[in-house]
């Protein structure tokens, strides 16, 4: 006997025997197929069983549908004046699937996540393409590939942009401005140096800074 067909050992694996009727069967299945899924076992499932055990509940089904009863049990008796009726075959449980399926709304989900991120990087990045059409966006577009103004004092900056950076100073001279107990020097629009005192501080990258120079410079230098 194969083990496909070996259906005393299936009845010792569902605790029934030949005799038990197809519902008890069917019910002593489930319970049994339960027992042995990889959701309710993890690791410790027994696969193979498992497996083995759904080859012969198909063949114990064929079986029922030729013969009208299952393998082993004897054959029902028919009155003399009744014509022999099949016994009717409930809707069969389908086998579970040995390599279980994520669930539907989690792949749902996940497409919905992958669309999502998408259209935000689509939308994000619609205004970084320049283009060469003169109808197109032009300088809008051009614009996103424009460097970011500087966020902090730099040696040689203008002083329009120094000001923008520092906001107007306390007091203000041709050749310093003061921003409280912090200074920063000027010569010919240009920032030369500073100090960023603690208790003001500037938005500087050190503390003090000094641009070297070849001699004294007036007014006269800078035109």
């Amino acid at each position: 006997m194969s083990d496909d067909t070996d259906f005393v050992s299936m009845y010792e694996e569902l605790g029934l025997d030949a005799e038990c009727g197809m519902a008890a069967f069917k019910q002593a299945y489930r319970r049994r197929v339960a027992a042995l899924h990889p959701d309710m076992q993890g690791d410790a499932s027994d696969l193979p069983r498992l497996q083995r055990l759904n080859r012969l509940y198909e063949a114990t089904l064929d079986f029922h549908r030729v013969h009208g009863r299952l393998p082993g049990a004897s054959a029902p008796r028919r009155s003399a004046h009744t014509p022999a009726q099949p016994e009717p075959v409930a809707q069969d449980m389908p086998a579970y699937d040995e390599t279980p399926s994520p669930p539907r709304s989690r792949r749902y989900l996940l497409i919905g996540a992958l669309v999502a991120a998408l259209l935000y990087w689509l939308g994000a990045n619609r205004t970084s393409v320049p283009t060469l059409d003169p109808a197109g966006p032009g300088d809008t577009s051009a614009a996103a590939w424009q460097p970011r103004a500087a966020r902090q004092l730099e040696l040689g900056m203008d002083t329009g942009q120094a000001r923008r950076i520092l906001g107007e100073p306390t007091t203000e001279h041709a050749a310093r401005w003061h921003y409280g107990p912090s200074w920063v020097d000027i010569e010919c629009d240009r920032i030369t140096g500073w100090y960023s005192a603690p208790t003001r501080p500037l938005p500087a990258g050190r503390d003090s800074a000094h641009q070297a120079t070849e001699g004294p410079r007036g007014p006269a230098a800078c035109g």
